[in-house]
């Protein structure tokens, strides 16, 4: 055998060694499948199952990302079997099917934990850039799984293997493939089931093919609407609060006391008097961020949602409003230590105008809060129903934090206020500004 032979099987040996301990097995998997069921009768994933899911798809595709390498190594050499030795025709073999027999196993898996649950189809689906995460990754796993000529070369192997069992059996006393030779032994009881399954599969590619196709054209069509009607009201102005521009009541001493009351996970609730979009919102908080704390900035840094994306802005920026006030959970400084770095995860991501909660590759203002905080230390957010989508408005949001008793006001500046409340002072001025006299 050549030297450079001996090297390509030694080092796709190692690679299908590493694969194997962590290849998707339901056995392994019993959450995430609780959590596709949960989600498809629900109608949504929480952001904690989105979290869960997205680890397994990313694991996943670094998995058949490294098969297909071993593939793609064996390939030259099968192309040419008539050139090597028996023996050589059949390690090349054993080395290259086990990799396509895990290949198409795990994808098979993934299909099946998507069967019937069209919640999981759209969300495994989803781009998702903070794991790597393309669009439309589990349609490609998909139409592969499902082709022909890929299936061709499947069976063509599987004969292949039927024929020269026991030879390929007798490799297990080659020291450097007698493990490889226990995996793919391992998988004979799955061989002849892929067969089986196989025209099963491809018509259900189909259909879910033309499905998707349908859904994203029309997505595509109605996230434009949005946008478009979205930027309109975010750069207009509410003509009742005056046509004078004024200066913005978060300045000087605010500011400062704000910038040395905050801690990375505290979420912070903003009002501009003058935004039309008050009009469109309930109640009389309409913005969130998440403060994310001292990474460069004078005042400290905050990750929040805004037209122009999810980005990492300066404190003085997100408090360049009338009113704020300021949540922090009190499950302690490394939870919401967690939460903030959930939020620094997302940056980078376009804004949501559609406030479709149940995808995570765009975010909203409160989206973006949701998803930092959702699932940590036992904190939890319903999602309401609101001109026909999920969301979470800020009223909701603030209401929910301080019902479930997971976070408390620790900072208030409302309308009639000369200074930052702090404490008891600002749960009474919030309490005041919620019930007017």
């Amino acid at each position: 055998m050549s030297t450079v032979l001996t090297h390509e099987i030694k080092s796709s040996r190692d690679t299908l060694l590493a694969v194997a301990p962590v290849m998707p097995q339901r056995s392994k998997l019993q959450q995430e499948i609780a959590d596709a069921e949960a989600a498809q009768e629900r109608g949504y994933y929480l952001p904690d199952e989105d979290e869960r899911l997205r680890e397994v798809l990313a694991s996943y595709l670094e998995v058949r990302t490294a098969l297909r390498g071993v593939v793609a190594r064996m390939e030259p050499w099968v192309d040419m079997g008539q050139k090597l030795a028996g023996k050589e025709q059949l390690q090349v073999f054993v080395v290259g099917f086990t990799a396509a027999c895990y290949l198409v196993r795990s994808g098979q898996f993934m299909i099946k934990m998507a069967e019937g649950r069209r919640v999981v189809r759209r969300k495994l689906d989803e781009a998702e850039p903070r794991f790597g995460i393309p669009r439309k990754s589990f349609t490609e796993i998909y139409r592969l799984q499902s082709s022909v000529r890929r299936m061709w070369k499947f069976h063509e192997a599987w004969k292949f293997y039927d024929e020269n069992r026991s030879q390929i059996h007798a490799l297990s006393e080659d020291p450097q493939l007698k493990e490889i030779v226990t995996l793919l032994i391992a998988e004979e009881p799955f061989m002849e089931t892929r067969r089986r399954e196989y025209w099963k599969h491809r018509i259900r590619y189909r259909l879910h093919s033309l499905r998707r196709r349908h859904r994203t054209t029309f997505e595509q069509t109605m996230f434009q609407l949005f946008a478009i009607g979205g930027r309109t009201i975010a750069e207009l102005r509410d003509p009742s609060a005056g046509l004078r521009k004024k200066p913005k009541r978060v300045l000087g001493e605010p500011l400062q006391v704000a910038a040395k009351i905050l801690e990375p996970g505290d979420i912070i609730i903003t009002r501009h008097y003058d935004a039309l979009s008050n009009l469109f919102l309930p109640g009389f908080w309409p913005h969130a961020a998440l403060y994310v704390g001292h990474l460069g900035n004078g005042y400290g840094e905050v990750v929040e949602a805004k037209k122009d994306g999810v980005k990492l802005r300066p404190l003085d920026e997100t408090l360049a409003v009338d009113a704020f006030l300021i949540l922090r959970g009190e499950q302690g400084y490394t939870v919401r230590e967690c939460a903030a770095e959930r939020a620094l995860s997302h940056v980078g991501k376009l804004y949501d105008f559609a406030f479709d909660f149940r995808q995570a590759h765009r975010l909203a203002c409160t989206a973006l809060v949701y998803r930092a905080w959702h699932g940590q230390a036992g904190v939890s957010f319903q999602l309401g129903e609101q001109s026909g989508r999920l969301c979470l408005s800020a009223e909701d949001l603030i209401q929910q934090a301080r019902s479930n008793g997971k976070f408390e006001i620790t900072a208030y500046y409302g309308p009639s206020c000369h200074k930052v409340s702090q404490g008891k002072e600002a749960v009474t001025r919030f309490l005041e500004q919620q019930s007017p006299k």
